[in-house]
């Protein structure tokens, strides 16, 4: 996993559509694309957490006509946010709405007055570490991550 940071958020040109948040007439959709968010990480699926990032606020949509991609934000604290569950469904990828959604996301939280902006990326990923260094984003560390079970 390697950890990025941005103190600013590049302006790159945009793909046809525009960013908003997430409303509850996405939640069919995003649920969908959370679970799809969280088998391709590799990660367990909490259920709801596309319910709970819009009923927050934290969950927004890069939209072009419907729904193309989403990202989302968590851990605020007085000086900074980590961006998270970034997901475009693979047949509207590489069109850049990933890259508008998360682009629009780090301005938005930056503006209003955070100083960085974090996120992390699997390693693997080449086409996602590419894009976050374009949009502002720079390495800060690698780091691993371990599952323990009891009793082992």
């Amino acid at each position: 996993m390697r950890v990025f940071e941005a103190h600013k958020a590049a302006q790159l040109p945009l793909p046809s559509g525009r960013f908003r948040p997430a409303a509850e007439t996405d939640l069919h959709t995003l649920t969908h694309w959370a679970a799809a968010f969280f088998e391709e990480a590799g990660l367990r699926d909490p259920g709801d957490a596309a319910q709970e990032q819009i009923s927050e606020g934290r969950l927004f949509v890069w939209e072009d006509e419907q729904p193309a991609s989403m990202a989302a934000w968590v851990g605020r604290t007085g000086r900074a946010v980590r961006i998270n569950f970034v997901f475009t469904p693979p047949d509207l990828r590489g069109r850049g709405y990933a890259s508008a959604c998360v682009a629009s996301l780090t301005l938005r939280l930056l503006d209003e007055g955070l100083a960085s902006c974090c996120l992390c990326s699997d390693l693997a990923n080449p086409t996602s570490n590419r894009i976050y260094q374009a949009i502002g984003y720079r390495p800060v560390c690698d780091a691993g991550e371990y599952c323990l079970e009891a009793g082992q």
